[in-house]
């Protein structure tokens, strides 16, 4: 079974319906999207955001909510940007200007329990996606470090890759958030089980030296400290790649892990790595990846890519709903 369609009877089951905004509701694929989404009967109900009434399609479905900027009174969303950020210095006219732009007023409503999801990014930059995401939304609880990760799935075999988009060189405490958000990924999202969590690098065990090794073999050292989550979860590094996921491999590299299965969550050191991995496995490998899925928020907000279909469009909001549904059990 595909991960969507088993996202979809997670969506299905539920009590509920999931509210999803869209800040960019005027896009074209946007539209066709929540069009498509509304047709279909899941429990999901978009919202749409346009700057003006021109935006408006005079057939816009009825079961698609639409909220018109230049016609809201804008007043709750101003005093809660305001009330966030008056701590960095932000003034009542800076919330004001904030509170009109699409992504800031899609994460305030999010913020404000008006929507459970937040879908944007297909005209704005990730860093503007993100950017109101954190400073409105915010980080959830416990949660050091904002980050994302792929569902890469082949066939019948699915695994994890992350960070691959987010934070370009993180340290060994932000490793160590970083491989608890993809755990609850695989857990949540993917339906993996038991997530076994390889920690990459260029050193298995102690091969190679110098400070990358370092910094994973003290985040690796760092969670074998939380009882909890090891029950929970295998994991070992530094491990290089071809030792994770060959178990031959494994047992000439690695001879004190005696993992029966190779990795399914791979934890990469920085940006670089994740990255140019998860599009070596999409392009040669021939691996759907699904993603980024930004992980860590209190409230899911998601990235689109300014390239994104829209069935891309479609599928990230499954995932945005049932995100939302996994917090909320």
């Amino acid at each position: 079974m595909s991960l969507f369609t088993e996202l979809k009877e997670v969506i299905n089951n539920s009590n509920q319906k999931v509210k999803i905004v869209y800040p960019e509701g005027w896009h074209p694929f946007v539209l066709q999207a929540a069009t498509e989404i509304v047709k279909s009967k899941i429990k999901i109900t978009p919202i749409l955001i346009f700057r003006t009434p021109n935006e408006v399609p005079n057939d816009l479905d009825k079961d698609i909510i639409k909220v018109v900027i230049s016609e809201m009174d804008l007043n709750k969303y101003i005093t809660y940007i305001y009330e966030t950020r008056k701590h960095k210095g932000i003034s009542l006219e800076d919330a004001q200007k904030l509170a009109s732009q699409p992504n800031f007023l899609g994460s305030a409503m999010v913020a404000l329990g008006e929507a459970d999801g937040e879908i944007c990014g297909i005209e704005y930059p990730t860093a503007d996606t993100l950017k109101a995401a954190l400073q409105i939304v915010k980080p959830a609880n416990g949660v050091k470090t904002v980050c994302s990760g792929f569902v890469m799935e082949k066939g019948e075999h699915r695994c994890i890759f992350g960070d691959a988009s987010v934070n370009i060189n993180p340290d060994s405490d932000e490793l160590v958030s970083i491989t608890k958000s993809l755990s609850s990924l695989a857990r949540n999202i993917a339906k993996i089980t038991t997530p076994r969590i390889a920690m990459l690098s260029y050193s298995t065990a102690g091969s190679g030296k110098g400070a990358s090794v370092d910094k994973v073999r003290n985040a690796y050292n760092l969670i074998k400290m939380d009882e909890a989550f090891l029950k929970e979860n295998k994991i070992f590094g530094e491990i290089q790649f071809d030792a994770a996921f060959d178990l031959d491999v494994m047992k000439k590299k690695a001879k004190t892990l005696e993992w029966q299965e190779p990795a399914n969550v791979f934890v990469f050191p920085n940006i670089d790595a994740g990255n140019i991995g998860y599009k070596i496995a999409q392009r040669m490998g021939g691996y759907q990846a699904i993603g980024p899925i930004i992980l860590g928020l209190s409230h899911p907000v998601n990235d689109l890519s300014r390239g994104a279909s829209c069935q891309d469009i479609i599928d990230l909001t499954y995932i945005t709903a049932v995100q939302y549904l996994t917090k909320n059990k």
